[in-house]
């Protein structure tokens, strides 16, 4: 028989676990049976990720070398048992790629799982006489030299291949899950590409920062960073700065503590070290500058939306939101100057510089387009774009209104990013969380839904990539049909129903705007209207007498993430005037009024952390909430919802699960105690970033909750070598 490659590392791919010299195949650590051709064809393709293994190849490895007359339908029959024992499909292929003619491609990102530290990689078809180098000289190189040499004095493709293309995934720890960018930075590497700092969220939503050594396999969360919301590196690549309370800090990665800076901008999304002294904040609307050394942050004349320091230069990249292409486009310049020259491109995300590491002085700009992760040669010295754009994946997370992406680049040809993973679904469920049947689509992303007032329809927002933002669908719950309620450009997200049904209320917003509330009807030809003043307006609940919005100006309530937010009513029967209703120096929000209307149901912090209550409600000529304020949860809340009859509430608890309270409502409201039904996974609710939601049947017998199949969970995807992928794809020379 053949020789087949004598491996002996441990890898993992998705939740498998492989050991070629064992042939022992784990999934979520539950051996898989796989044996004979099966198991000899995962080897061989493993031992080659990103390979075209040919099948004569395998007719060579696998049958001798002989001729063998059912050697296609042997061959067939052993990939399709692989496939099996993957619950991988031909069709949309996660593991095991067939190239027609060709022969087969092993295409999911590979993480060693040896206990060494060191991995030996060499080049294909390298002299035998070159040492191998090690993973360590990759990674940590800032000059490629032997790779750059092939570039010098030409801008010819050089004879011998680049250095090869290395990936690896890394998955976040039991117990939590990745959520995509939106309103922050969800994953960075380090300047020097030598670490990789991510953040995870657990059962209660809140976030995690963890930081990935690239020179180890060990993953550690970083201390004094739970509830931590967007953060950028310092330059010096041992520390981050980190938003969190309602704070700027300094976190050190080695080492405990942390060194308070300032307050954080509301909505910060984004930060600079400019300079040892100067320090840049960022959110969508403004651009701040604080002392590094702590101080009180000042807004500055000029937006500098996602900047990035250029090398050699003491010019930023940034980006700037074109509204007549509704798309953004690369700048740069000086925030204390007016002037600024315009890159020609346009993108649905944040735009980054690369340097090649094939070409010195070349260069790529980053960014995320229709869903695809695509670099762009440019020349820094003239400021001009060189070449085309060349895609370098597809099917990554980004969000429009704010240019956020889930991607990273380093200086040294490393490459991070989170493949977006639609395997969403509602689904109805009992009191105990039993399935009783799924509705509408399967396989897209979304994490909330409202029932219409008559329960046969359902509003949910669905997370299109190629756009990079959601858009509201209507689903018939008998059928399951679905329809998109409008195709025009903007998100629209947080859907509730008007009482009588056929209208819906929601957050609208578009890149470069701050979240408005739009209304239209739900027939076809229905007109939207936005509103056009006040600040941030997050729908929560619609009043029974069909007068009032109840609306919050921030996002929703989480432990840690959020430290201060109001709600307020918008009177649709007069000009469409808000009031404040609940506003402190808590985190006020998730407001639903009774059945009745008597009563307002919402989360405040004044506890210390988010908990439901219960207060009067009056109307009249001055709306507000009057009298005492009756605590329901004891042990967080976040999601409110009432049965039909008033005689129950119920909320998401910080632990994940559904509970219900009896309630009976009279001058003095008194309830019976929390019972716990069901769990929405963490890994439901950390879709898309939006806002997480169920409903109740009138009976409170059935549940409207958020589902994900058992395909496999997203990971982190960090590629070394990054640029020789645009290789296989097409002659793009890096600008210089």
């Amino acid at each position: 028989m053949g020789s087949l490659p004598a491996s002996n590392r441990r890898i993992a791919f998705g939740p498998f676990e492989f050991e070629a010299v064992s042939g022992d195949l784990r999934k979520f650590g539950t051996r898989i049976r796989l044996q004979g051709k099966p198991l000899q064809i995962l080897t061989l393709l493993v031992d080659r990720p990103g390979e075209v293994v040919s099948r004569e190849e395998l007719q060579h490895h696998l049958w001798q070398g002989t001729t063998f007359v059912d050697f296609e339908q042997g061959l067939n029959s052993a990939v399709n048992k692989l496939r099996q024992a993957l619950s991988d499909s031909p069709d949309q292929p996660r593991y095991v790629e067939t190239l027609p003619g060709k022969g087969y491609r092993f295409i999911a990102p590979l993480q060693n799982q040896s206990h060494r530290t060191v991995l030996e990689i060499s080049p294909p078809a390298a002299p035998a006489a070159k040492a191998a180098k090690s993973w360590i000289y990759w990674i940590a190189a800032l000059t490629l030299t032997a790779t750059a040499s092939f570039w010098a004095g030409t801008r010819q493709y050089p004879r011998n291949p680049p250095a090869p293309v290395f990936r690896f995934a890394v998955s976040p720890p039991a117990g939590f899950a990745l959520e995509g960018a939106a309103s922050r930075q969800s994953l960075a590497l380090s300047p020097d590409g030598t670490r990789l700092v991510f953040s995870a969220i657990d059962t209660s939503g809140v976030y995690q920062l963890f930081l990935r050594d690239l020179l180890s396999l060990e993953i550690r969360p970083i201390p004094n960073t739970r509830g931590a919301h967007t953060f950028f590196w310092h330059p010096s690549n041992d520390s981050i700065f980190v938003s969190i309370l309602g704070k700027i800090r300094r976190v050190p990665l080695n080492g405990e503590g942390f060194v308070s800076i300032s307050d954080a901008p509301a909505f910060t999304l984004n930060g600079l070290l400019v300079s040892p002294a100067n320090l840049l904040l960022g959110t969508n609307l403004s651009t701040f500058s604080v002392a590094s050394s702590g101080g009180t942050p000042e807004r500055l004349p000029s937006l500098v939306h996602w900047p990035q320091a250029l090398p050699g230069t003491d010019e930023l990249l940034y980006t700037a939101w074109d509204a007549t292409a509704k798309r953004y486009r690369a700048l740069i310049g000086r925030p204390d100057r007016t002037e600024a020259v315009t890159v020609p491109l346009l993108s649905d995300s944040r735009i980054l510089y690369a340097p090649s590491t094939l070409k010195p002085g070349g260069s790529y700009l980053l960014y995320v387009s229709g869903g695809n992760l695509v670099a762009h040669p440019f020349n820094l010295s003239s400021r001009q774009l060189s070449g085309d754009a060349v895609p370098i994946v597809n099917q990554v997370y980004s969000f429009v209104p704010l240019a956020t992406a889930d991607f990273s680049v380093s200086a040294n040809g490393l490459l991070a990013y989170q493949k977006y993973a639609a395997r969403s679904q509602l689904a109805w469920v009992d009191r105990a969380g039993r399935r009783i049947s799924s509705i509408g689509p399967a396989n897209v992303n979304l994490k909330s839904a409202r029932l219409s007032p008559d329960g046969k329809q359902l509003a949910t927002s669905i997370y299109e990539i190629e756009r990079g933002l959601q858009s509201l669908w209507i689903i018939d719950v008998r059928s399951g049909a679905a329809k998109l309620l409008t195709s025009a450009f903007g998100l629209r997200d947080s859907p509730v129903w008007a009482p009588q049904g056929g209208k819906l209320a929601y957050l609208n917003a578009t890149g470069g705007r701050t979240p408005k509330i739009g209304i239209r009807g739900t027939a076809e030809n229905d007109v939207e209207t936005v509103e056009a003043d006040g600040g941030f307006q997050v729908p929560t609940d619609w009043s029974p007498d069909g007068r009032f919005l109840v609306f919050s100006n921030n996002g929703f309530a989480r432990l840690a993430n959020e430290v201060q937010g109001d709600v307020f009513l918008m009177d649709l029967h007069r000009q469409r005037k808000t009031f404040p209703l609940l506003r402190s120096s808590f985190h006020e929000g998730n407001a639903n009024f009774s059945p009745d209307g008597k009563w307002l149901a919402f989360t405040s912090s004044e506890s210390g952390r988010s908990e439901l209550y219960l207060q009067a409600f009056t109307s009249g000529d001055a709306p507000a909430v009057t009298g005492e304020r009756f605590p329901v949860s004891g042990a967080g809340a976040q999601v409110v919802r009432w049965r039909r009859d008033g005689k129950e509430i119920y909320y998401l608890g910080y632990d994940g699960k559904v509970y219900a309270v009896p309630v009976k409502l009279g001058t003095r409201p008194t309830f019976g105690p929390a019972t716990p039904l069901f769990e929405i996974s963490t890994e439901a609710r950390a879709a898309i970033h939006a806002h997480v939601g169920f409903d109740v049947s009138p009976d409170g017998q059935r549940f409207v909750i958020p589902t994900v199949s058992d395909a496999e969970p997203p990971s982190i995807a960090v590629v070394q070598n990054w640029e020789a992928l645009l290789l296989r794809t097409a002659r793009a020379t890096p600008g210089s």
